[in-house]
């Protein structure tokens, strides 16, 4: 059982057991009930302080018991415990809107004050529908987005809340009053505060051994709290700060919204229906991306994963009901559920009992809560907050001291805790919203920088870098000589906007002295619009200045070449040519150029043995003796001379036709078991002598491309020449070893021509 699958009656049962997951959801929940009720109610006071002085006790239970519904609401629709509560960012939405509604006069009372009913109705309005605009988000599955911001960005966000949260409980720490609502004396500072706050701080970082069977932040609050009130029984009781100011408490209503609709015969919803859009379009949004995003982190503590989709729409859930009864907007907060979290929180049913705990605290034990020093409470919150700094954060610190002091920073590492700083100090200074708006920013900026790399991996001509068919020497030497006029392009990664315009000018740059031009789809893993248009302006510009273009790696029914056939409007790629890969794209360019170059018929003579390779050098006695063991076959296209597995009796010579030597990607026979092409043999060269060699079985099927006429040289006739023909047999052994040098400088070249080592 784990915290992403329970089941009802395991659960239940668990709690007779020690350390069972039932106890740890307890202990979690409980804790964080007891320890968070201060911190909510002051996302109250923020949201709620516009209201006046007279209502900050209605504005501090607001405030709390947003979190104690939105956290039971979601519970339904999620996993894991994540707890849900109002926000920074969210309060200061709603003080903006309640400050707005302040000042129209259809919400003022007959003392010329914020008439409240009719304002927290107003609001709630505002709520419920964010709450369904969230709904409709989730739906849409926006939710997966937080995962395509970068770690820097997402660590800034993290780094730059704890740096808030230790902020916000300074004046706490220092022991400082309020005055009104949520102003602070800065005049009331009391000396003997700081040391309540360590001690919280440092039990919840290294609590004692004998409190482990204790959440660390409740033992730390209870010392603290211990501490203080043994501090007051003596003469400096003066110097210990304020305690809790707990409200009374008032179960909230669901009728909150009673007032919109009986205004709504007035005109007073609809005169006021943007501003309303508006925080509901705001609070929706922001919601979404506070939720995605602490859901994302716990993840990163818990190592497990949820479902976003669900988990959004349980936030819009529980929007829907913090509107209702007329508390402040919600979201998922890493805060809480990370103190949830260490308390030992576990499963979604850890949601519930915060909830409910939440309730039975502000119900039952309000008053006691005027016990709890606010500096206890600053210190736990502290300890908290330098929780959720990320180890990454520290240890790069840590490496860039270092690595500055040796004047060798690495530039990547850099730039990763530079966005992380930047969004950092956007959190602290600016706001919460700015700072999700950067790191989205930061976000599309990354992602542009990582996939802009240089869209073409290499370029490579005929001259170095030729098809893997074997040619005779003649037109071998033809190819170096002329192999400029091919060039073959290897397209690299995604060819979208952000590397459209260079790989064009490279393109172009390339195409301007050759006769072929060959690009290479291979590596190419999408293609958008403006890469799509980089291939049609290649192609005009080929077509314009009688050029031949050559398309390998796209097949027909590939959905790159979809979008390159739908932007293809002008049908510029009708004269192109679609190969199944490179290979066969520079056969098809080495053959056109050799023909060009030979000026052959298109039907050419078949060879003579003497016009082979193995009968280079031969005098006429050798031709006639080697020519009399030999065998003549026709191969019809397609006809295979031998199948992989065949026994390896005979090697052949090619007068006509192309032979292919095909891999198939299994032990079947015939056409369609063919795989990947290894190798072609144009007329002229010696195959198949490796079998023969070493009595060995093929080890691959050879394939007539077109019609052929071999010579077939059988082992009984080889044995004959071994035996009979010594001074044959040294020829036809060097021809042969001349033959597979000529392959291995072949497959040299094309290494190092894929290497760009040319």
């Amino acid at each position: 059982m784990t915290g992403a699958t329970i089941d009802r009656h395991s659960w239940w049962r668990s709690l007779l057991q020690r350390g069972g997951i039932a106890r740890r959801d307890l202990a979690g929940g409980l804790t964080a009930a007891l320890v968070l009720p201060a911190i909510e109610g002051s996302y109250g006071l923020l949201a709620f302080g516009p209201l006046g002085a007279d209502h900050v006790q209605l504005a501090f239970l607001l405030g709390a018991v947003t979190a104690a519904i939105a956290s039971i609401a979601t519970a339904a629709f999620g996993r894991g415990p994540l707890l849900s509560g109002s926000s920074g960012a969210l309060a200061v939405l709603t003080a903006s809107l309640i400050t707005a509604l302040a000042a129209d006069a259809h919400f003022l009372g007959a003392d010329g004050r914020p008439f409240v009913p009719f304002v927290l109705a107003y609001v709630a309005a505002g709520v419920v529908l964010a709450g369904v605009l969230q709904a409709l988000l989730a739906a849409l599955k926006l939710g997966g987005l937080v995962y395509f911001i970068p770690f820097p960005v997402h660590a800034g966000y993290i780094n730059g809340s704890a740096v808030l949260m230790i902020g916000s409980m300074i004046p706490h720490v220092l022991g400082l009053s309020t005055l009104h609502g949520h102003e602070v004396d800065w005049q009331s500072f009391s000396w003997l505060a700081p040391l309540i706050a360590l001690s919280a701080l440092a039990v919840a970082l290294q609590p004692p051994r004998w409190t482990r069977f204790v959440p660390s932040y409740l033992t730390a609050l209870l010392v603290a709290t211990g501490l203080h009130h043994l501090l007051s029984l003596t003469p400096l009781a003066g110097a210990l700060g304020p305690l809790l100011q707990a409200p009374v408490f008032e179960w909230p209503h669901a009728d909150t919204m009673s007032p919109v609709f009986e205004q709504l015969g007035e005109g007073v919803l609809a005169s006021n229906k943007w501003p309303l859009l508006q925080f509901a379009v705001a609070v929706a949004m922001m919601s979404t991306l506070q939720t995605a995003l602490a859901g994302s982190s716990i993840d990163e503590f818990t190592r497990k994963r949820r479902y976003s989709g669900r988990e959004l729409f349980g936030q819009g859930v529980a929007n829907m009901a913090v509107g209702v009864f007329g508390a402040s907007p919600s979201a998922a907060s890493t805060t809480r559920s990370k103190l949830n979290l260490d308390a030992g929180g576990d499963t979604v049913m850890s949601r519930v009992v915060f909830g409910v705990s939440m309730f039975l605290a502000l119900a039952l034990a309000l008053p006691l809560m005027n016990f709890l020093p606010m500096a206890a409470v600053a210190g736990v919150f502290i300890a908290l907050a330098i929780g959720l700094l990320d180890r990454w954060t520290r240890g790069g610190a840590a490496i860039l001291w270092r690595q500055t002091l040796k004047r060798r920073v690495p530039v990547s590492l850099a730039w990763n805790y530079g966005t992380m700083v930047v969004v950092a100090a956007i959190t602290v200074f600016v706001s919460l919203a700015a700072a999700i708006l950067l790191g989205t920013l930061a976000a599309m900026v990354m992602f542009i920088r990582s996939n802009s790399k240089r869209p073409i991996r290499q370029v490579a001509h005929a001259d170095h870098r030729t098809s893997r068919k074997i040619r005779p020497a003649a037109e071998a030497e033809l190819l170096r000589a002329h192999g400029k006029k091919i060039a073959l392009v290897e397209l690299d990664g995604a060819l979208f906007f952000g590397t459209a315009e260079t790989a064009d000018e490279e393109i172009e740059h390339v195409a301007h002295g050759v006769d072929y031009l060959i690009l290479d789809f291979e590596r190419v893993n999408e293609v958008d619009a403006s890469g799509a248009r980089v291939l049609l302006l290649a192609a005009d510009f080929v077509q314009s200045h009688g050029r031949q273009l050559l398309l390998a790696g796209l097949m027909p029914h590939d959905p790159r070449t979809r979008m390159i056939r739908d932007m293809d409007v002008h049908g510029l790629l009708a004269d192109a040519q679609f190969f199944h890969d490179a290979d066969r794209a520079l056969e098809y360019a080495e053959d056109r150029l050799l023909a060009s170059l030979e000026r052959e018929e298109e039907e050419r003579p078949a060879l003579k043995l003497e016009e082979t390779l193995l009968g280079s050098g031969l005098d006429a006695v050798e031709l006639e003796t080697l020519s009399s063991l030999m065998v003549e076959r026709r191969i019809v296209k397609g006809e295979a001379v031998f199948h992989r597995g065949d026994p390896g009796d005979a090697m052949f010579v090619s007068l006509q036709g192309q032979i292919g030597i095909w891999l198939p990607p299994t032990g079947e026979k015939g056409a369609a078991a063919r795989g990947r092409r290894m190798v072609s043999y144009a007329p002229g060269v010696a195959f198949g002598e490796m079998g023969l060699l070493q009595g060995r079985a093929r080890s691959a099927d050879a394939i007539a491309e077109e019609d052929a006429l071999v010579l077939e040289l059988p082992k009984a006739g080889y044995e004959k020449i071994v035996g009979e023909h010594p001074a044959l047999l040294a020829k036809m052994l060097l021809n042969l070893g001349l033959l597979l040098s000529s392959r291995v400088r072949a497959l040299t070249d094309e290494l190092e021509a894929m290497q760009g080592s040319r």
